[in-house]
């Protein structure tokens, strides 16, 4: 019909009408594993995210539940009734992974090789996790303000465990690292994460064996160190792939 619209489409409309949605566009992006800020970074901030949450289920439980406390206590007392001289002597070694001067060492001494080898953006990520995490841990302790359990004379607070924070991060953040920068050829890089996966847990086990933290602060601190690793990474990630602010020392980065 004269003067009425178009019975066909234009390469336009067509184009229009097939074109994916901002938002579809930036979903595709986030799952993308090449992409900028693709599907690693989306990984880590959704493992921080669930971390995060798990830290915040666990508090709420200690701090409103009567029955997960009394579920502490009893686990405190059925691990003191069944432990043994020798499984003391086991888990005082085992607590000592997560402490000094075991974490700090591992802290100064890849600081030194990331140095060493021009890795600058790298080394501030990585000491942001290690002593970062000293003070927020620290700093949860005093908001929370948990007491220890009884038989424990120590005068820092419980919750959370910064034995189990530390090594989550320690040998989570190393075991990143190696597999990112250090790995050599025969080594996978689950096995590396498996590895730290395994230390840390040990360490959480030993805290409770040996009484001085109640199993929620172990639990609270992997997922506060957890929660805290995942960021670290991520912006690791990012310092290393921004355009950055500061490209001399993304292209030494690079070029090392």
């Amino acid at each position: 019909m004269a003067g009425g619209p178009p019975l066909t489409k234009t390469p336009a409309d067509v184009a229009a009408t097939i074109q994916p949605s901002c938002f579809a566009r930036f979903v595709a992006a986030r799952l993308d594993p090449k992409a900028y800020l693709g599907l690693h970074v989306t990984v880590s901030l959704g493992v921080a995210a669930l971390a995060l949450w798990l830290f915040g289920a666990v508090l709420e439980e200690v701090l409103d539940n009567a029955t997960v406390v009394r579920l502490d206590v009893a686990t405190l007392n059925w691990m003191a009734a069944h432990t043994s001289l020798r499984g003391v002597r086991v888990f005082t070694l085992i607590t000592h992974l997560g402490d000094i001067p075991v974490i700090p060492m591992i802290a100064l001494a890849g600081a030194w090789v990331l140095w060493r080898q021009r890795h600058r953006l790298v080394l501030v990520c990585w000491l942001s996790a290690y002593f970062g995490g000293v003070v927020v841990n620290r700093l949860l302790k005093l908001l929370i303000h948990r007491s220890r359990p009884v038989r424990v004379h120590v005068n820092t607070f419980s919750f959370p465990s910064g034995h189990a924070m530390a090594a989550t991060i320690g040998y989570g953040m190393l075991a990143y690292v190696m597999a990112t920068y250090w790995r050599p050829r025969w080594i996978k890089p689950r096995f590396l994460f498996l590895a730290a996966g395994t230390l840390a847990f040990a360490v959480g086990v030993s805290r409770v064996y040996l009484g001085v933290h109640f199993p929620t602060d172990v639990i609270g601190g992997f997922a506060a160190g957890t929660a805290w690793l995942a960021i670290c990474v991520t912006g690791t990630r990012i310092a290393r792939e921004t355009p950055a602010a500061i490209p001399a020392a993304r292209d030494e980065e690079r070029a090392a």
